[in-house]
């Protein structure tokens, strides 16, 4: 039997379809999140000082204090941040699988990630490619990692660089706390690895005098917010909480605290930001 409605109910059923459609089609991942209430940062949480658990099992560092900045400015409240531990070999796969709204866990700017996904404004300069050994090493020099075993983070943008350019052999794990059980180990005979982890690792008093960093930076990389492909409203409202942190020295703060050392590039955002509003 065909039921037939009336014109009015017609035109209704079709506008309240349209209008559905219409929002559908338009609505961003910032609308998403407004809807649902709720914004989910992918972080790292063994990734001291950017972001680590304390001994009282809460999350603590640099970049949880930014995410808890631009999600709190973007979902209303700290109350509607949900953070998902990420490591650096699938944090890139979990945004564009839908699991997470933005990554802030040292995503450093390259051409090959810009291919999957669209970068916020950089937040901090990281210095990569440090290596760490025993006090009494030889691994003193690029030339001298040559052929050399080296543990390694997998996913980590200068792996390429340690392997192509200076042919270290690389043993890579999953995350810090392995990595570094491994060198201690002696599974291999330095760490190539980002210079401000490696930094904060050789101060503390298990590892002082024993190790140290043998090798500088071999270059700094600019880390910024990654969201997903298109999130232009999304992308543009974490850049704008990002400037107000900034402005209102959150990120100076955070480095400061958390023994980052001085750096020139946040000084340097922190003067733009406050001279631009």
């Amino acid at each position: 039997m065909r039921i037939k409605l009336k014109p009015a109910i017609t035109a209704t059923i079709s506008a309240i379809l349209f209008a559905s459609s219409t929002h559908s089609t338009l609505a961003d991942q910032l609308d998403k999140i407004k809807d649902r209430g709720k914004i989910i940062i992918g972080i790292k949480n063994d990734y001291k000082p950017f972001g680590f658990l304390d001994s009282d099992g809460k999350l603590q560092g640099f970049e949880i204090e930014l995410a808890r900045y631009i999600g709190t400015e973007i979902a209303g409240s700290e109350d509607k941040i949900e953070y998902v531990p990420v490591v650096a070999s699938n944090r890139m796969e979990l945004l564009n699988q839908g699991r997470i709204d933005i990554i802030v866990a040292t995503l450093g700017r390259t051409e090959e990630r810009a291919k999957v996904l669209d970068y916020g404004d950089d937040y901090y300069m990281l210095g990569e490619g440090s290596v760490v050994a025993p006090v009494d090493s030889k691994l003193t020099s690029w030339d001298a990692i040559r052929g050399v075993k080296l543990c390694g983070m997998l996913g980590n943008s200068f792996n390429r660089v340690l392997t192509e350019k200076y042919g270290a052999e690389l043993v890579l794990f999953q995350g810090t706390a392995e990595l570094f059980k491994a060198f201690e180990d002696n599974r291999c005979e330095g760490v190539g690895f980002d210079e401000p982890i490696l930094q904060q690792k050789v101060a503390e008093p298990a590892w002082q005098g024993k190790y140290e960093i043998t090798i500088p930076a071999d270059s700094f990389i600019p880390i910024a917010i990654g969201v997903r492909k298109g999130e232009t409203a999304l992308r543009d409202a974490a850049n704008r909480a990002i400037e107000h942190a900034a402005a209102e020295g959150v990120l100076t703060s955070a480095a400061e605290r958390f023994n980052m050392g001085k750096s020139q590039f946040l000084e340097d955002q922190q003067a733009k930001a406050k001279a631009a509003r």
